[in-house]
């Protein structure tokens, strides 16, 4: 099928197909799209025996409807748990993260037309594609694939706002920008990225003699209030987190290799999207861009801060505290860029260019799903090494609920422990207990201990781990008089490899 479709785009059909996309763009936008929602939903659900692990925790955390959480605000995992009441089934989490890409595009869509044109707009989306952040990694519906969508409809919005200074479109800026920090912190650098172009940017700064900003502010205050309040009253627990993540620099020269390996790191990602903007513009002189057309002027460098203004943010930010961003805060980062490149560069009229493009982009709208495919089938062939859709979370979660269940006669309720392993067995144990996260009440307020204590609890553990010696039992504090079981060995759900997981778990018996 794609090669039958390149043969075509290199053949006597290539014209009428370049026609056809000048002529529909938003149509083939909405074949796009459809494709993309289809394939990156129905693709895992095939091929992952087990959730991923953003996946298991979103369905065992999000249920308990919590303000925010000890890693994360809460959005995402609310998201997650009205699916699941919803549909009644676990696998329904497959399709968000591929809604949130497709939400996503079609805003970059919408503003691209607005500023550039459709035929534009697609080509922005179609960059967009080269890009694993918008499909190989869409299935890992967390944090960073809420933000997306949050994230651009803030910059559409923002930029209608100031165009045509209409005061709903601050008002709703302000709410997307607000459901950005319900998504995901990193949004604090789109905030402060806006807050300057507002700031120096010679005619953005004339908003500031217009109600527009103000009402924006108020919208946000009013719409993060809640989250706000918890923040305040869990001393920021979530930046306790955050911090921990990001490396510290322990040597000078830290301060040099943190930003390299930082701004690497994003330029490999990039790299395909790069090879569509190639494919589009080598050889071609840029187009002249008129100074004349205020307007035009203005998009370009609203988008092009949208585009490189949170990158730079958090670079400046990393170098500044001698930090060591974590790779993936990016994520939302580039959905304006191509946009950006198509601003600067000019309309790609050239048909011979298009041509290629299109191949480029058909090429990689096939290959990003194959890759999926061979990876999480075949990878188990050539690298011995855990992953969270070949655990046996099933099998986990009925095994010790039923241990449970002959020794007190009860359902499971609480469970507490190593992380993931508690995921996966409030996820697809029947009786859905409560997660006490590493069994830790203070990163778990929705427990009571009492109830726990009345109720009883499993704590499961890593009680072996590859060429690594066995692991103590950590059962301490409310856990301290559970009794402990004989371990449990699994076998991972991988083809060609015999990886197995050493699981100790231990059983607090109810109380009176």
């Amino acid at each position: 099928m794609p090669g039958a479709v390149t043969q075509k785009l290199n053949g006597h059909g290539a014209m009428a197909w370049l026609e056809f996309v000048r002529r529909e763009p938003a149509k083939v936008l909405a074949a796009i799209l459809v494709i993309h929602l289809v394939v990156w939903t129905v693709l895992p659900i095939l091929v992952c025996a087990n959730l991923q692990l953003d996946l298991v925790e979103d369905l065992a955390l999000g249920k308990e409807w919590q303000l925010g959480y000890w890693k994360h605000p809460p959005l995402p995992w609310w998201l997650a748990d009205l699916a699941y009441r919803i549909v009644g089934q676990v696998e329904v989490v497959y399709v968000l993260g591929p809604l949130a890409i497709v939400a996503t595009l079609y805003t970059v869509w919408l503003l691209a037309r607005e500023v550039a044109g459709p035929l534009e707009a697609l080509i922005a989306v179609g960059v967009l594609e080269g890009i694993h952040f918008y499909n190989f990694s869409a299935v890992k519906f967390s944090h960073d694939q809420v933000q997306l969508p949050f994230w651009a409809l803030t910059g559409l919005f923002v930029y209608r706002a100031m165009i045509k200074a209409r005061s709903c479109d601050w008002l709703v800026a302000g709410v997307m920008l607000a459901l950005c920090f319900w998504s995901k912190y990193a949004a604090v650098v789109l905030a402060a990225s806006i807050g300057l172009f507002l700031l120096f940017d010679p005619l953005a700064r004339r908003v500031w003699r217009t109600p527009g900003p103000y009402l924006m502010a108020l919208a946000f205050a009013v719409a993060i209030a809640p989250n706000a309040w918890w923040l305040v009253e869990t001393g920021f627990l979530p930046f306790r987190y955050v911090e921990a993540r990001a490396g510290i620099a322990a040597h000078w020269y830290d301060l040099i290799v943190f930003p390299l390996h930082w701004i690497a790191g994003a330029l490999l990602s990039l790299i395909p999207a790069i090879g569509l903007l190639v494919l589009l513009y080598w050889g071609r002189k840029p187009a002249p861009t008129s100074i004349r057309d205020e307007h035009a002027a203005f998009a370009r460098r609203y988008v092009s801060m949208l585009a490189i203004g949170p990158f730079a943010v958090t670079t400046l930010v990393a170098l500044l505290s001698g930090r060591l961003p974590v790779t993936m805060w990016a994520y939302p980062f580039w959905s304006f860029a191509p946009l950006a490149v198509l601003l600067w560069l000019g309309p790609a009229a050239d048909d011979r260019r298009l041509r290629a493009f299109g191949i480029g982009f058909i090429t990689l709208f096939v290959a990003w799903p194959l890759m999926y495919i061979a990876v999480e089938l075949f990878e188990p062939l050539v690298r011995n090494r855990p992953k969270a859709t070949n655990f046996p979370g099933k099998l986990l979660a009925e095994t010790v609920t039923r241990a449970f269940r002959e020794k007190t006669g009860a359902p499971l309720v609480y469970i507490g422990g190593e992380e993931f392993l508690s995921n996966n067995v409030a996820v697809y144990s029947s009786d859905r207990p409560h997660v006490m996260v590493h069994g830790n009440p203070a990163l778990s307020p929705w427990i009571d201990l009492d109830d726990l204590r009345r109720r009883g609890a499993v704590f499961i553990w890593y009680a072996h781990e590859v060429e690594k010696p066995p692991k103590e039992p950590p059962l301490e504090g409310v856990f301290a008089e559970a009794e402990i079981q004989p371990p449990l060995v699994l076998q991972r759900l991988m083809r060609g490899a015999g990886l197995k997981d050493y699981i100790g778990y231990a059983i607090l018996t109810p109380r009176p």
